[in-house]
């Protein structure tokens, strides 16, 4: 496990067939944390309800505590999704639109807004899939 690992502890709550949820034990500080909107998590409470997506979740059973970690490449993507590419997209319009129509002047940045806003109900339509792209590691504590 490397430093730059999202790492809880927690006791696990539920055990479905391909799902645990983790009730965490450790303050989370999930403010400034990219994969906050893809792991379920509630975000700046001191505890937190995590579900993770897991084929080994017949492996644990309910009460048992356990370390999970998001791997560094998960919290990459998650930043790609969360951080960069909507930047890149309300910058682009932006741009765009100022090259291509420069008579729009204010108003491109408000259909940058726009862009954003669509860009957000894609990334909510598709909350489930990005979320299991996360990849955990699960250990038993």
């Amino acid at each position: 496990m490397s430093k730059e690992d999202v790492t809880h502890r927690g006791i696990i709550q539920k055990v479905e067939r391909s799902s645990l949820v983790i009730l965490t034990e450790d303050e989370c500080k999930c403010d400034g944390c990219a994969i906050t909107a893809l792991c379920s998590s509630k975000g700046g409470e001191q505890k937190e309800l995590l579900k993770i997506d897991t084929p080994l979740a017949g492996d644990f059973s309910v009460g048992e505590r356990v370390e999970v970690s998001a791997t560094s490449s998960s919290t990459l993507r998650a930043t790609w999704w969360a951080l960069i590419l909507p930047t890149l997209i309300f910058g682009g319009v932006i741009v765009g639109l100022r090259l291509g129509f420069p008579s729009l002047g204010g108003w491109s940045i408000a259909l940058g807004f726009i862009a954003l806003g669509l860009y957000d109900l894609f990334l909510y339509a598709k909350r489930k899939s990005l979320a299991q792209k996360i990849s955990w590691k699960i250990r038993k504590i």
